[in-house]
């Protein structure tokens, strides 16, 4: 009987390809032409399939729980799991840069500087953001607006909101908690399909990095 390599393994030797072509082909432009186009279409649907997950998963938790009492104590320890895995992610993030010194080595000469001054502008624009700015904008003006913007904050401001409705309206709730469910079904059968894909969207995308920025890129994340 034929093994089935699993998809961790699959995305595993599409990482090696991607290393090996990369540094085959270190300086061509070419690589970049013809890989780029599949990197770039696995993180468009990636990016595609996150908005509506997000939305329907949140509506159905929220409304399938239906007691509001329950729903608070969900979501005061969803709150305080969440700020001890943030303080954890924090405190294993320091150390690791501390320790492993991330970045060393590496030719800065050879990074493009518009893309670094793309992360220049991202950091001064959150700085004159103040917390209450911040706050305030969680809650959507248009939601139209913030699906366009990818805006996710909002999104789930209003996911919450919405299927607080959905369960306060109790019976006439029920279709469209169905809706939602199916959605969320449906796209997760989506991510699966799309996850089939994931191998030869890493390739391409490692492909591409180590052809332009060379294999010493990769030495600081070892």
């Amino acid at each position: 009987m034929k093994k089935k390599w699993g998809l961790a393994w699959q995305i595993l030797i599409g990482l090696v390809l991607g290393i090996i072509i990369g540094a085959v082909f270190y300086g061509n432009p070419h690589v970049e032409k013809f890989l780029q186009p599949i990197g770039d279409i696995f993180i468009r649907l990636i990016k595609m399939i996150v908005i509506p997950i997000v939305i329907s998963s949140l509506i159905i938790g929220v409304a399938g729980v239906g007691d509001m009492k329950k729903l608070g104590k969900l979501g005061g320890k969803t709150i305080l799991y969440f700020e001890i895995i943030t303080t954890i992610a924090l405190i294993v993030g320091l150390l690791a840069a501390n320790v492993f010194q991330p970045g060393a080595g590496v030719d800065m000469k050879a990074l493009e500087k518009t893309d670094i001054q793309t992360y220049v502008d991202t950091t001064n624009e959150t700085k004159s953001h103040g917390f209450v700015e911040t706050f305030v904008n969680i809650v959507p003006k248009n939601l139209f607006e913030s699906l366009a913007k990818g805006d996710m904050l909002a999104i789930i401001f209003f996911s919450v909101m919405f299927g607080l409705g959905v369960a306060a309206i109790g019976e006439k709730g029920k279709p469209v908690l169905r809706f939602f469910q199916g959605t969320a079904d449906a796209m997760f059968y989506m991510t699966n399909q799309i996850m089939k894909f994931a191998p030869f969207g890493v390739f391409a995308l490692i492909g591409v990095t180590v052809s332009k920025f060379g294999v010493q890129s990769l030495i600081p994340l070892i």
